[in-house]
């Protein structure tokens, strides 16, 4: 990196750095990409819509199940995705009737519904431990840093699909099988440098936290990709953001990234189309959107998008994921975010597989820490190793890497994947 950057050091700062995206939230947890379907704002049509497959005969499991808790956001007036749930009861399904459960024994799913407030978070957490389970993994929740320190007090691996909470990027006991927004912020460094761009500019939405962070972690992996970075803050649910837009295009930037929720997008998008801005775009998954292709036609096409996922594409993980969900979820919308639940507990199952002996949760937590190379579900090829080595200073991390597209409305074409641990390695 040259100069090294001190939020590249682990420990406190480490924690600090990661909770710089707690604001984040749901947003940046990965719906599904690429549906294209022409639905409503979720694109949700129910079931799976393309290309499957037949599962293949597989190793049964057997004997006591292992009771492996599942906190989700379900119920709540603000937010409530049964989705989630559905996807990981399907990966349950799927690894009991094909990959020998855990240790060959059944995997027990326990179910908590966090109405996504602090309350029903700290509850559901001491309900994981009043219920002694081996392991508690999540879906969606921006209520990490309630869940995690019960939890992970009660020496139980805390495992998910994509942190997004402070806690849930360098506590000791905690998995994330992406990379997360770090994880992103790298990937658009990197297919910037292999561009050969020399400045992007970072539209991101102005709270506090989400702009500390988008300046202490993407800053430093623009830089050591040879790459200036711009963070331009947006007031939240601004409508009219022309005046931001105007001053960052006249400083000349090469590319145009966007960080945040699908209003966000809609203002900065047409204020692209207001001063005719005609710079390559980046976004995240919030902005694709068929509510976005509208509020703003074609500004979405040609983008690159960065996401944890790819449910869509003809990758055999995709068609997988799609077979699994047509088999025990038929009903489940496979375009929105019922990948984070499948993710979350079909990796836990992948990465335990060599698991020996009596199934706890430090047997659990040892195996996690020494998995490597797992193949990421629904993750195009993307694999995960817990050992800490992804993101040195946010060693909850299991992976540098991201899934990207071009897209063509809202419709992901030629998928692909990049690895941007490089640009986390220290010096």
């Amino acid at each position: 990196m040259g100069a090294r950057s001190r939020y590249w050091h682990g420990g406190r700062r480490g924690v600090r750095a990661g909770a710089a995206f707690l604001v984040l939230g749901l947003a940046l947890l990965p719906a599904a990409c690429g549906s294209g379907s022409g639905g409503d704002d979720s694109g949700g049509s129910p079931g799976a819509t393309a290309a499957t497959e037949t599962l293949p005969p597989g190793t049964k499991a057997a004997g006591a199940p292992v009771k492996i808790g599942f906190i989700t956001a379900e119920g709540g007036s603000a937010v409530s995705l049964p989705e989630v749930r559905e996807g990981a009861q399907a990966a349950v399904a799927y690894a009991n009737g094909h990959l020998g459960g855990i240790g060959g024994r059944p995997i027990q799913l326990v179910v908590c519904k966090s109405q996504e407030d602090a309350a029903t978070a700290r509850t559901c957490a001491n309900e994981m431990v009043e219920q002694k389970v081996t392991a508690v993994g999540t879906g969606t929740t921006g209520f990490g840093d309630t869940l995690v320190p019960v939890i992970t007090s009660a020496k139980i691996p805390y495992v998910t699909g994509t942190a997004t909470a402070g806690a849930e990027f360098a506590t000791d006991g905690v998995f994330s099988w992406t990379g997360a927004f770090p994880a992103t912020l790298g990937a658009m460094a990197t297919y910037a440098k292999e561009k050969g761009y020399h400045k992007v500019a970072l539209f991101v939405t102005d709270v506090p936290a989400a702009i500390t962070g988008a300046n202490a972690l993407g800053k430093p992996v623009f830089q050591k990709s040879g790459v200036g970075l711009d963070v331009i803050s947006i007031p939240r649910g601004s409508a009219d953001v022309t005046s931001q837009v105007t001053s960052a295009v006249g400083r000349k930037p090469d590319a145009l990234a966007l960080v945040g929720d699908a209003t966000h997008c809609t203002s900065v998008f047409k204020a692209f189309q207001a001063v005719g801005a005609t710079q390559p775009k980046f976004v995240i998954q919030p902005c694709v959107s068929k509510a976005v292709d509208d509020a703003a036609p074609g500004q979405l096409d040609g983008s690159t998008v960065f996401t944890p996922s790819d449910t869509d594409s003809d990758d055999p993980e995709a068609k997988l994921y799609r077979t699994v969900m047509a088999t025990y979820a038929p009903k489940t919308p496979t375009d929105g975010y019922a990948v984070t639940g499948y993710q979350t507990v079909l990796g836990l199952a992948r990465a335990l597989k060599g698991i020996s002996g009596e199934v706890t949760p430090a047997s659990v937590t040892s195996t996690l820490k020494a998995a490597k190379n797992i193949v990421m579900p629904a993750g195009h090829g993307l694999t995960f190793s817990c050992d800490g080595s992804a993101i040195p200073s946010l060693k909850a991390l299991c992976s540098a890497s991201s899934v990207e597209a071009t897209l063509d409305g809202t419709k992901a074409t030629d998928v692909r994947t990049v690895d941007a641990a490089s640009l986390f390695a220290a010096g």
